[in-house]
């Protein structure tokens, strides 16, 4: 007997949160919601972008520094100015 009465409730439940469920896909609230989810995502997505190329920027400019004065380091080594 508690089997069915189980069986019940959870036949049930699963009916009652299909019919949510399928209320929430079609009302108009479920598609500004997901729309503004989705402009959420893509303003994170286009700051995280944003603070990126400043970062690869500020990279690219140190290593440019570097490299020229590795360069020059090597040529005096090379020309005898540096022993």
């Amino acid at each position: 007997m508690n089997e069915v009465v189980v069986a019940l409730i959870g036949g049930l439940s699963l009916v009652i949160v299909a019919m949510i469920q399928t209320g929430r896909k079609t009302g108009k609230a479920r598609w500004e919601e997901n729309k503004a989810d989705h402009n959420f995502v893509v303003e994170k997505i286009d700051q995280l972008g944003k603070s990126l190329g400043r970062s690869v920027d500020r990279i690219e400019k140190t290593a440019e520094r570097t490299e020229v004065k590795l360069d020059t380091h090597i040529n005096d080594h090379l020309t005898g100015k540096l022993d």
